[in-house]
Parts: structure tokens; sequence; C-alpha cells
């Protein structure tokens, strides 16, 4: 962190209106988790699994990579040095690199690599510029937080694209990335700081998607020629099902010991990836919908 940019904090802090506040939190909600969560249900039940464990996996992959960032850096929020922060329910954990702009920079820069138009990449290009700008004036971030989470996630957006060109087993690279975040696990669990808890949730959620791909091999895949209705009722349900596990079980992660903690976080989103990603979409060909 520069000082001209705390300075230039001060500066966003003073142009702060209503208005303005309810905007750009609106704006944020773009490089949240429910977000994530809706969108890749949506296209897992609705439209393409193979896209959907695509975007999930460039995603989650570059959050963990911004975890590993961050617990390393260990960069203060802004807040702690005084700037007052409109939303800091999210800003939670260290500030560099920006976690927000980073998640929406990679899904939306994977999109924007995926199809290839010129309108849809400058639209891209236009909200992750927002998601960054929204990050700085609720006081989440600093300028070079912003910058280097959307060079980051643009970066894994276009190497994820490639790679899915080229690799031939995904199940493999999927495993391979759950081997080669465990060593880091391992340190952070050693470490066990409660500001380390979204880079273990990351880490469940890869590997849930690793077993579900291995597991997916056994099964019938699911059929996307159904109703449009039937196609909601999968996803409000995909939806319900995976913010309810994923709070429900965070009621019993009460331990006092950091280290099983962090472990709980991982393990949770690793079950709500199995039971979204396996488990829905058999109960769903059971019932025919």
């Amino acid at each position: 962190m520069f000082a001209f940019e705390l300075e230039f904090l001060k500066w966003l802090e003073g142009l702060r209106t209503s208005f303005l506040n309810v905007f750009f939190e609106g704006i944020t909600l773009l490089g949240e988790e429910t977000l994530i969560i809706l969108l890749v249900v949506a296209l897992w039940f609705a439209v393409d699994k193979k896209l959907a464990q695509q975007v999930f996996f460039v995603t989650a992959t570059s959050l963990s990579l911004n975890g590993i960032i961050k617990n390393f850096a260990q960069v203060p929020r802004p807040f702690t040095k005084g700037i007052s922060c409109v939303r800091p329910d999210t800003a939670t954990g260290y500030a560099f690199p920006s976690g927000h702009t980073q998640g929406f920079a990679t899904w939306s820069s994977f999109f924007a690599a995926k199809f290839k138009k010129a309108w849809f990449s400058i639209l891209v290009g236009v909200l992750i510029a927002a998601v960054a700008i929204s990050r700085l004036y609720l006081g989440a971030h600093y300028p070079s937080d912003v910058i280097v989470g959307v060079a980051l996630g643009v970066g894994i957006a276009v190497l994820g694209n490639y790679l899915f060109g080229k690799v031939k087993d995904v199940k493999k690279l999927y495993l391979w990335t759950f081997l080669i975040l465990t060593p880091f696990i391992v340190y952070f669990l050693c470490v066990a700081d409660p500001l380390f808890a979204d880079l273990f949730k990351t880490f469940g959620m890869i590997g849930g998607l690793a077993a579900v791909s291995f597991l997916d091999e056994k099964t019938e895949p699911l059929s996307y020629d159904v109703a449009w209705w039937k196609k909601l009722i999968r996803i409000v349900l995909g939806v319900v099902l995976a913010v309810a596990l994923k709070e429900a079980i965070k009621l019993v992660n009460v331990f006092d010991v950091m280290q099983i903690s962090l472990l709980i976080d991982a393990v949770r989103y690793f079950i709500v990836v199995m039971t979204v990603g396996y488990l829905c979409p058999i109960l769903f060909k059971k019932v025919k919908l």
C-alpha cells in the first residue's frame, strides 16, 4: 500500500452520498458468493454441466490463489487506517488482492474468452471496472488491491479457457489442482489464523468438484430436454439447498480450536458441492424433474 492510495480513498470517502452508497453496494454484489452459486447452479441444472464445472473450477481456483496471496501478504484493510467501510461484512480477511474483483473478473472474463463477441467483452470490461471501483468507494480495498485482482482474474480466465481446450481428461486437472493446493492448506492450518477461512472454503469446493467429476462417470447424465418450468424448479431447489446446507453446517462450527474450525469450513463447502453437483441430479432423475 502506497501513501497516495490512502489519500485517494480519503478523496473518494468525501464523495459519498446515500444514492452512491446504494448504487455501489448493488454493484459489489456482482463479486459475491451468492451470485456465483446462482450462476453455477443455473448452468449445471438447466444449460450445460460441462460449462458449469468449468466456470466453477476457474473461479474457485482463482479465489484459492487469491487466498494464498492474501494470507502471505497480510495487507490490512483500509479501515485500519481510518477509512470508513460502508459494508464491513464484505471486507473480511486481508486486503491484497481484492477477492470480489478477482472473482468477478475471473468468471466474467472466462465467458468473454469462451464466446469471443466484441460487444460482450466490452460489457464485461465495463462491469469489471465497476466492481473494482465499488470496492474502492466502499472503503474495502486500496487501488493496488483491485488492479492486481483484475490482472489475476483475467489471466486465470484466459489460462483456464486455454487449458480446457487442450486437456482431454478434466478430472485429472481438478484432482491435480486439489493436490497442489494441499501443501498450502497444511501450512496455513498450522498457522491457524481466522482470516484464512476463505481459502479453506475454496479448497473444499475444488475437492468437491474433483469428487463429483469422478463419480459422474458412473451415473446417467441429467437431461436438458425438459420443460422450462422443470429447469426453474431444479435451479430454485439447487440454490436453496446449497445456501441452506452452507448455513446449517456453519451453525455447528462452534469449536474454539482454530484448526478444527478451518477444517470444518473446508468440509462444509465440500459437502455442499457434492450434494448439489452429485446427489441433486440423481434425485431429479428419479422424480423425473
